[in-house]
């Protein structure tokens, strides 16, 4: 993602009128075009044209009706990014620690194809800046309640638990699980 704007970050979504867009960074106004195979039928691709930079992102609409009920373009639906390969999911922090930052973006980059390895990714995010905080290691559940005593905000407290419940069962520091079975480990 290119330049970060001051308004926020805000997902780039399917048919939705303005979003930080993958090309330039810059949360604007989308204009939609959807394709027609022919006079009567519209085809699955869609574009959204920034208004910042003029330039195009490609998605892939999944609504069943869009050949018979060309009203459902404007309704509602679901659709995939296809191009430019980017992420829908907010950039880090700019203070977030470097190796942190690693992880996440690891997790930013992997979120369109796979929640749940983003969330696997992000819950060792979680257990790092836990330790740094803390300056210990320990269980991620015991130090998330050790911040909580020391005034981490309800609002955090409610992001890094789901986080910590999504991702249990995936990563853990160190240790990458290759397989269901746990059998096989890679060393990070």
């Amino acid at each position: 993602m290119g330049v970060r704007m001051s308004q926020g970050f805000v997902s780039p979504t399917y048919k939705k009128l303005s979003f930080t867009c993958p090309h330039c960074g810059a949360l604007a106004g989308m204009k939609w075009h959807h394709l027609l195979v022919n006079a009567n039928e519209f085809s699955p691709v869609s574009m959204s044209m920034c208004q910042a930079c003029i330039k195009p992102a490609v998605w892939i609409g999944d609504d069943n009706s869009l050949s018979a009920n060309p009203l459902s373009v404007l309704l509602g639906g679901k659709g995939f990014l296809i191009y430019p390969n980017a992420s829908i999911a907010p950039p880090a922090e700019p203070d977030m620690p470097s190796d942190i930052k690693i992880d996440f973006e690891e997790a930013r980059l992997v979120f369109n194809h796979s929640p749940r390895a983003a969330a696997a990714l992000l819950r060792l995010c979680v257990q790092k800046l836990c330790q740094k905080l803390l300056g210990k290691k320990g269980d991620i559940h015991k130090q998330i309640g050790e911040l909580v005593e020391l005034g981490l905000p309800s609002r955090v407290l409610k992001a890094f638990d789901t986080i910590r419940i999504f991702g249990n069962e995936s990563v853990h520091p160190g240790t990458v699980n290759l397989n269901e079975t746990g059998s096989s480990h890679l060393r990070v």
